[in-house]
């Protein structure tokens, strides 16, 4: 007796269990209720129908051509609703029919994820799945290197699937698409009303690419930023080339080369003598995105400088005061 009341509670306990990892995975749960969709497979199983037992392409405008039976229009039934159909229809052709049916090859649920992610490209979602639920499924967002994501991720939608069901939502002016930008972190935040925007087939889900950036400051003509389209690295010259050059107050031989890395982290990486390089006498240096190249200000120049603009302010007022 006690064994088999050890038996009962495992397998109460088991099917508790499972019903509650059911619950906690709505996506597994209701992976049979995966709606039927154009060019689909639909698997069939009918006892004593060789005939009909088979897999069966659903053609693009939704339909079944099946044997006994005829046309069934299959698109937007659940497995299990297009069973329900079949067996009625099969009634008039077999004694109390035994009918099974399932999708077996999704082809109607295409969603592109495009951009910073690890595989990039057309996923079939078999089933309800969420915008987490899909980016994870492309690799989820590249973390580092020459394609690290930028900070927004971007839905396009048909309009024929309705309008994207969140803020800041827009129509483009020929209203056939709606599309909406999200910031990363919260498509990532699993609990929040982006990361569970449900996705529908023939979405395109856009992850930005994080601007690859090399900085130039300090005593240049134009300082800011040059961006990487194309290449993983530049030169300093290219760099210096694109800022103007330095200007005549600069120090170049004192050039240092710094280093922001993802988390906003400066630091030394080496130091230049930029005079040396544009006289050919030191090589050039090879630089990468987050690089700041700091062309610090001569004191000796500045202070030559400002001694010549005040003795020229002074000339010219003498002149000036000369005329009266």
């Amino acid at each position: 007796m006690k064994v088999r009341l050890a038996i009962v509670v495992i397998t109460l306990s088991y099917l508790l269990g499972a019903r509650s990892a059911a619950a906690q995975n709505p996506a597994e749960a209701t992976k049979d209720d995966a709606v039927i969709g154009p060019d689909d497979g639909v698997g069939i199983v009918v006892a004593d129908a060789d005939e009909l037992t088979k897999t069966w392409r659903v053609s693009s405008g939704g339909d079944l051509n099946l044997p006994m039976v005829g046309q069934i229009h299959a698109s937007g039934l659940t497995a299990e609703q297009f069973e329900n159909e079949l067996t009625e229809k099969l009634k008039a052709f077999i004694r109390d029919p035994q009918v099974t049916a399932y999708v077996a090859e999704f082809r109607s649920q295409p969603v592109t994820v495009q951009g910073a992610v690890a595989k990039p490209g057309t996923i079939q979602t078999e089933g309800a799945k969420t915008l987490l639920d899909v980016l994870m499924m492309a690799g989820g967002p590249n973390r580092g290197g020459p394609t690290a994501a930028g900070p927004t991720v971007t839905v396009t939608r048909e309009i024929k699937y309705g309008s994207i069901p969140l803020a800041g939502v827009k129509t483009d002016p020929q209203g056939q698409y709606s599309s909406v930008e999200l910031k990363l972190n919260e498509v990532t935040n699993a609990s929040s009303a982006a990361a569970n925007l449900m996705i529908r087939p023939h979405d395109v889900i856009s992850v930005s690419t994080k601007p690859r950036l090399i900085y130039v400051i300090g005593q240049v003509n134009r300082p800011g930023a040059v961006e990487l389209d194309t290449r993983d690295t530049v030169s300093v010259m290219e760099v210096l080339a694109a800022a103007g050059g330095p200007t005549h107050t600069a120090a170049p031989a004192n050039t240092a080369i710094m280093h922001v890395d993802d988390v906003g982290k400066y630091s030394l990486v080496a130091s230049v003598n930029l005079k040396r390089v544009m006289n050919g006498k030191s090589e050039d240096r090879m630089l990468s995105p987050g690089d700041i190249i700091v062309v610090p200000e001569s004191r000796v120049k500045a202070i030559t400088e400002n001694a010549a603009m005040s003795a020229t302010s002074y000339g010219l007022y003498s002149l000036i005061i000369g005329h009266f």
